[in-house]
């Protein structure tokens, strides 16, 4: 029986030492997570940018394909799939076809129900009267840029549509190069678009442009996917006198967005640099737009000339952006939000507008504008701001219905200089609160609110002076709320703020 009981009390001493070690390693677990979970500095992934981050890239293999060579009137087809009917080239069955050359005045189109390949081999095709590479039909087809390739399509002034493959009622095709079906452009090579009678590139379907160099040169828009398009490490340059990005789908609220991880893109347009119908969001990649001829232009007002523009939301993680736009320089019809990057903003109209809410969890903003930062909810959590405002630097507006509009900072460093004349640092039709961080305004009007104003924690600094409350300028709505009930600028001495008198929104 001893024994029993000893080897009993054994295993007792070993499971309570087994627990001791679980229960140690269980804390230590939840402080890192913790601690993970305090750490501003860590950067947000939207999912949207983290699944094509998560992508494979695209792979083509050069053994046995079909040989389409270009000499300039005429052309040749080596292997089965395609022929050639003069300078044009129709390629009827799937598989996978390398072209060079040179075509004067020809074109390549796809008819076929597979999966095409066209591997451009220092080809330059220039087509007069219509699109250079025009995929009719096919699953997918893929223009994959051989490595070290510098490859060039051309189209005319003016389309005939004279074929069976066009139509001149539905306008397709309207681009150099031309996709009714999805179209992927990937390699290591580089490609030139020169879009001389409408768009550069045009896909109806999907569009994805992944590891090229693509330089757009466009009379009308740059490049368009219909349902989506994507960017994935590629280099574009696009000048367009229409939208330089763009996806148009809106007839599908899941369609018609624009996602870009890791890219560097350069765009000029006289219309919008990138325009959505439904998202964008964008990750780790360099944004320099020129839009509507920058922000001393001035553009009719049926243009639209934002920097970035969505029909819903804008989600931005990291990145470095760079926007010079005759409007709004970053625009949703709904919400936007920042989770990193940075931003130097001009422009003659605001810097961010979401209609809805936008969101500032972290980035540094150098905004030189017409109004810095609005909308109707405004939550600053983090980041480094600095507004240089000829009317509001941040502002509330009455965007939406049934929402009240507010201006809510819980940290970060924001720095505010206004011009002179009925301006306002900090606006709101509705309600101002600072939790945290730290605001520095120079101005004559630090502040404007029809609703509440609270001053609950951080510091805020007006022409130098710390205060202790927020002061309204006009004295609308509700007094302003302070800590330590100190009197502010132009009150009583209240705590949690009294009633105004009667006043106006400025």
């Amino acid at each position: 029986m001893n024994k029993k009981y000893k080897l009993l009390s054994v295993i007792i001493s070993l499971l309570l030492i087994t627990c001791l070690f679980a229960s140690c390693s269980l804390k230590k677990g939840t402080s890192d997570s913790e601690n993970s979970s305090n750490d501003s500095s860590s950067t947000v992934i939207s999912n949207e940018v983290q699944s094509l981050i998560d992508e494979d890239e695209v792979e083509v293999s050069t053994d046995g394909t079909t040989a389409i060579t270009l000499n300039n009137t005429s052309v040749s087809v080596s292997g089965s799939g395609a022929k050639a009917d003069g300078s044009t080239v129709i390629i009827s069955s799937g598989g996978t076809y390398t072209v060079s050359g040179t075509l004067t005045d020809g074109r390549i189109v796809v008819d076929s129900e597979d999966e095409v390949t066209i591997i451009l081999d220092n080809a330059n095709i220039t087509c007069s009267y219509s699109s250079a590479i025009y995929v009719y039909n096919a699953k997918t087809c893929t223009v994959y840029l051989k490595e070290g390739t510098t490859n060039t399509l051309t189209d005319g002034s003016a389309y005939t549509y004279s074929d069976s493959y066009s139509s001149e009622a539905d306008e397709e095709p309207n681009a150099c190069l031309y996709s009714k079906d999805d179209l992927v452009i990937a390699g290591s090579g580089s490609l030139t678009v020169n879009g001389n009678f409408n768009n550069g590139i045009t896909g109806k379907d999907t569009l994805k442009i992944e590891s090229v160099t693509v330089t757009v040169n466009a009379k009308n828009n740059g490049i368009n996917g219909k349902d989506n398009l994507t960017v994935k490490n590629a280099t574009l340059n696009v000048t367009a006198n229409g939208d330089a990005l763009r996806s148009t789908n809106d007839t599908d609220s899941t369609l018609g967005y624009i996602i870009a991880v890791s890219s560097n893109l350069t765009l000029t347009s006289g219309e919008d640099g990138i325009q959505a119908e439904t998202y964008v969001s964008l990750g780790s990649s360099t944004v320099n737009i020129k839009s509507g001829g920058g922000n001393t232009a001035t553009v009719s007002d049926d243009v639209s000339a934002k920097g970035i523009k969505a029909g819903t939301d804008i989600t931005i993680d990291s990145g470095t952006f760079t926007i010079d736009s005759a409007d709004d320089a970053i625009h949703s019809n709904n919400n936007i939000t920042i989770n990193g990057g940075e931003f130097n903003l001009t422009t003659s109209d605001d810097g961010v507008h979401a209609d809805n809410q936008l969101t500032v969890n972290a980035g540094t903003f150098t905004i030189t504008a017409h109004e810095g930062l609005e909308a109707t909810l405004i939550t600053i959590n983090d980041g480094t701001v600095t507004i240089n405002a000829s009317d509001d630097g941040i502002n509330a507006a009455q965007k939406v219905t049934g929402v009240t509009p507010t201006v809510e900072i819980n940290g970060g460093n924001i720095t505010i200089s206004m011009g002179q004349g009925d301006t306002d640092a900090i606006d709101s039709n509705g309600n101002i609160t600072i939790n945290g961080g730290t605001v520095n305004i120079t101005g004559q009007s630090p502040f404007d609110y029809d609703g509440t104003g609270a001053l609950n924690g951080g510091e805020v600094y007006v022409n130098g002076t710390q205060i202790t409350g927020l002061s309204n300028q006009f004295a609308g709505g509700m007094g302003g709320g302070m800590m330590g009930g100190q009197p502010q600028q132009g009150g009583q001495p209240q705590q949690g703020g009294g009633q105004g008198g009667p006043g106006f929104h400025g």
